[in-house]
């Protein structure tokens, strides 16, 4: 029983870990979904303020000012663009290099009328499997952005690669995997019977560096994605960021302040401990306080004793009648 009561305790211990983890991640999602609302769902269109948001909720070091590959389309029913830029991450004290797709500054039109909040899937295509998901590695990756949702829930338009292990680096080889196409499909929302969108079976764009059969209301063949153009740090001395660098690669490390918003954290985390903490104190230590009160209260002496009736000093002398009844 003793044993029993200890692996119970330790399994309740891990409870309380996992669920500690799991309320802050729920916090913090709260604050970055706050800064979002604030400031960036009203700007996702003009890059230079929307990517100083996402700097900031992803923990981007840096993005390039100017992307190292853009299209525009900016006439007819099926209006976009797109952007890659390379980007710098630091991850345990490592800086890697990486690239992120942004799409933006989208309009489609069909049958005379307008689709507004189109959904959008971005997809990218490797030539080998590096992208791990789960305990698999594959040769493509996409992201899926609804405008209607709150972030983080409608992710956002952009996708992120890193010249690293899981992303782009060959498991095992000193090699990286090139992006080979890239695709945006699209939704005017509606769903089918499992609750998903259903995107258009003919895609808003195709790029790839070769001619590609698939059906698209736009399409390249020169869409060319060069590693060089995003792997800047072999350029950097010792390959580290610098007040130097910065102003030479025309990098952006604006970020915005999301230490504003750690209330929702403090809120959040203070109504967790008061009820962890309460349901800690009657699972395991309720029964033992009380059991000593009750033994404390027996300890001491009794303060509500039973009155001693004193007998009477003098008594009545009753008195015989004359006649001796």
């Amino acid at each position: 029983m003793y044993m029993l009561k200890w692996i119970l305790r330790f399994f309740y211990l891990m409870i309380i870990t996992v669920a500690t983890v799991y309320v802050y991640g729920s916090a913090n999602y709260s604050r970055l979904e706050a800064y979002y609302k604030d400031h960036m769902a009203d700007v996702i269109n003009q890059p230079e303020a929307y990517l100083k948001g996402i700097n900031t909720i992803m923990g981007l070091d840096y993005y390039a000012s100017e992307p190292a590959y853009l299209f525009e389309q900016n006439e007819g029913n099926y209006q976009f663009k797109l952007a890659l830029y390379p980007i710098g991450v630091s991850l345990n004290d490592v800086l890697y290099d990486g690239l992120m797709v942004y799409v933006y500054d989208v309009k489609i039109i069909e049958n005379g009328e307008e689709i507004l909040y189109p959904k959008i899937k971005i997809t990218v295509d490797l030539d080998r499997e590096t992208f791990k998901n789960g305990d698999e590695f594959f040769s493509s990756t996409f992201i899926t952005f609804d405008p209607e949702k709150e972030f983080p829930y409608s992710y956002v338009p952009n996708l992120f690669l890193l010249y690293s292990d899981n992303y782009l680096k060959v498991s095992g080889e000193d090699a990286y995997a090139n992006i080979t196409k890239l695709t945006i499909a699209y939704s005017d929302g509606a769903l089918n019977d499992s609750n998903q969108l259903i995107f258009k079976e003919t895609m808003l764009f195709i790029g790839s560096n070769v001619i590609v059969s698939d059906a698209a209301h736009i399409k390249t063949d020169q869409f060319i994605v060069n590693p060089n153009d995003f792997r800047l740090s072999l350029n950097f001395p010792d390959g580290k960021l610098s007040e130097t660098v910065i102003a030479d690669f025309g990098l952006v490390t604006d970020a915005g302040n999301l230490s504003d918003y750690n209330g929702l954290i403090w809120r959040t985390m203070t109504i967790y401990v008061l009820i962890a903490g309460a349901l800690t104190y009657f699972l395991f230590f309720h029964k033992v306080v009380m059991e000593k009160i009750r033994a404390r209260r027996m300890d001491q002496p009794s303060t509500t004793s039973k009155p001693v009736v004193q007998e009477a000093i003098f008594k009545d002398i009753e008195y015989k009648n004359e006649d001796g009844k």
